[in-house]
């Protein structure tokens, strides 16, 4: 949605920076005028002191004593005699000093009584209050030198030159404010356009688009933002792809087994078929996977929301792997293939839920001599560590190419699409929630021809997870 300039937020961001640094160039440029001004006025007053004193000594040294001084014109730059000597020493290091500043001083004599005075301070009176500069000649004091309490005013030259000064500060800061404008503007547009890049991340996620990485990876906070955006758009992309898929396979595998039971009653209804027990006992192996398949799905989305229910006792998990290892012996012999245990013969206690891990090692056992042929071979190993306990099932069949490797634990996700009626989809990924459930982890290893090997591994401590517990 397009918007006003004045409404975005680099006008804002515009706004601040010009704003701070007009402000920052007005305090800078009133600071320095007054302090030109202030510096300039003492210049000045220093050029003027020192050159009524040089008026005060040339005079004493024509007439031998400082009564009758006067401070001379020095608008009258031509004089006879002496008096354009004066004139000429008048003059300060920058020029003639003003007037108007000579005069906010007193001429006093040793005796400090007013020689060339203001209207304030009649000639003759003694002036004892203030202090005073001595002006020595020939190493005898010969006169002070007192301030007048008139304020020193600065001649039109000085003025313009103040003025003149003030402008160029004035012009600098015109300029400076323009160089903030501009570096604002570019700033604001470098600051916000990763907002632009987030923005089209999360227009192209609200398309179900891939997200496009940005053309300069940036090494700031800015940075890590889009990455962790962009991982994050990733994320949200595979799982959604992996809904659209888990759907697909659910209707897949709940169609199958609901076209059988239709088509078969149909058949009854209309006479086609005799209702006999074989008929029957088939509608219910279909029924009875239907059922397993949703509950399966109530599980994992107890699982997904933390509700599962986990009964943490201590328990003998050597003795609830024999248990259900004995499970399957019948049926490993009916298929020729031979299981064994090995490994930990001792009890080890650890604290898990029974029901739980029996359900996850049924799921692992079915699956192993689903997948060995007869000849094969299936092991249950049990082992320990100071601080977890392992099992292993490992069997010789046919074992997983690498590219199914990594989503065997996916949701409905069977390497062999032509197995569908041999099982849910389901067991792995159930089988991961309950070992995470416990706190511990699951990880499967296998290579086509060889075989394939799950491992389990649960904490022996009851603090190193948290049970999870709910509807």
């Amino acid at each position: 949605m397009s918007r006003p300039f004045w409404q975005t937020l680099a006008w804002r961001l515009t706004l601040a920076f010009v704003l701070v640094s007009a402000l920052t160039l007005g305090v800078v440029g009133l600071v320095s005028t007054a302090s030109t001004r202030t510096q300039f006025s003492a210049l000045v007053g220093a050029q003027a002191k020192e050159a009524v004193e040089q008026e005060v000594q040339a005079y004493v040294e024509r007439s031998g004593t400082v009564a009758g001084f006067r401070l001379p014109d020095p608008s009258r730059s031509q004089q006879p005699g002496g008096q354009a000597r004066s004139d000429a020493r008048s003059r300060g290091p920058e020029g003639p000093a003003p007037a108007a500043s000579r005069s906010a001083w007193l001429v006093l004599d040793p005796g400090r009584r007013a020689v060339f005075s203001t209207p304030e301070v009649p000639q003759g009176t003694p002036v004892l209050d203030r202090e005073a500069t001595a002006i020595s000649l020939g190493g005898a004091v010969v006169a002070y030198l007192a301030p007048s309490g008139v304020s020193p005013r600065l001649d039109r030259r000085s003025e313009e030159f103040l003025t003149r000064t003030a402008q160029a500060i004035g012009w600098a800061m015109l300029g400076a404010t323009l160089i903030a404008v501009v570096m604002a503007l570019l700033i604001s547009h470098t600051l916000l356009k990763p907002l632009g890049d987030l923005l089209g991340g999360i227009h192209a996620l609200q398309r179900g688009e891939a997200p496009t990485a940005p053309a300069r990876v940036r090494r700031d906070e800015f940075g890590e933002v889009l990455e962790a955006f962009g991982a994050m758009h990733r994320s949200v992309l595979r799982s959604q792809q992996a809904r659209r898929q888990l759907t697909a396979d659910l209707a897949h595998d709940v169609n199958t087994p609901l076209s059988v039971v239709s088509g078969t009653l149909e058949g009854i209804l209309d006479g086609t078929f005799e209702p006999t027990p074989a008929r029957l006992a088939k509608l219910h192996r279909e029924t009875q996977y239907i059922a397993r398949l949703v509950n399966d799905l109530r599980f994992l989305s107890l699982a997904d929301a933390g509700e599962l229910r986990m009964n943490i006792v201590p328990t003998d998990i050597v003795a609830l792997v024999t248990a259900a290892t004995e499970q399957f012996r019948e049926l490993a012999e009916a298929q020729g293939v031979s299981l064994r245990q090995v490994g930990a013969a001792q009890g080890l206690s650890v604290p898990l839920d029974g029901v739980r891990l029996t359900q996850v090692m049924q799921n692992l056992l079915h699956n192993a001599l689903t997948h060995t042929p007869p000849g094969g071979q299936v092991t249950v190993e049990v082992g320990a560590t100071p601080t977890a306990v392992q099992v292993r099932v490992r069997d010789t069949g046919r074992g997983i190419a690498a590219e199914h490797l990594r989503q065997v634990f996916d949701r409905l996700y069977r390497a062999d699409t032509s197995r569908s009626s041999q099982g849910s989809g389901l067991g792995l990924s159930i089988s991961k929630s309950i070992v995470e459930a416990h706190g511990g982890r699951i990880e499967i290893g296998s290579a086509p021809g060889e075989g394939t090997a799950v491992a389990l591994s649960f904490p022996r401590a009851a603090s190193a997870f948290a049970p999870q517990a709910g509807g």
